[in-house]
């Protein structure tokens, strides 16, 4: 997911990139918990039928669903921050605050993007004084597509001032 919020003289701002999740966490507890109350019911049912062995394993079926939407979320709880202002672009990558950080002056630095293929995502790059990182990697063709669009119209803009 790309969300942009720049100025109107396309200066300063910042992008978010984000993967794009089907779920919030918020909404996988809800999702668990119905799944939990549906497995209690039908536990006590199986066990009122002296089928109590339902029991250890619904509960184990259920303490994987919980781990593995956990191990999930968790490993995809993931964003990228392309700050820039009139001299700099600092970009920050982390899953709940920044882990890494890197920080361009902007007049040295360009952005650019490497066409694998008619059909493959394309791979945006940020070069300044031949080092290269590339943006975006977990984005999909169309949310690429959508920063790339983006990262034209802020050089656009950015040129046009100097």
């Amino acid at each position: 997911m790309v969300t942009v919020s720049i100025d109107d003289k396309g200066l300063t701002g910042h992008i978010l990139l984000q993967p794009n999740l089907s779920l919030s966490w918020k909404q996988n507890v809800r999702l668990l918990s119905a799944v939990f109350i549906a497995l209690l019911g039908i536990s006590v049912y199986f066990s009122s039928l002296l089928g109590w062995l339902v029991l250890p394993y619904s509960g184990l079926e259920f303490i994987l669903l919980a781990v593995s939407l956990y191990l999930f979320f968790r490993q995809h709880n993931y964003k990228e921050v392309i700050r820039f202002s009139e001299d700099s672009l600092i970009i920050e990558r982390g899953k709940n605050k920044p882990e890494k950080t890197w920080v361009y002056q902007r007049q040295w630095s360009k952005f650019h993007i490497h066409a694998q293929g008619a059909s493959d995502s394309p791979k945006i790059c940020l070069m300044s004084h031949g080092k290269e990182l590339e943006l975006g990697a977990f984005l999909n063709y169309d949310e690429k597509l959508q920063l790339i669009e983006c990262l034209k119209q802020i050089t656009l803009k950015f040129q046009r001032q100097f």
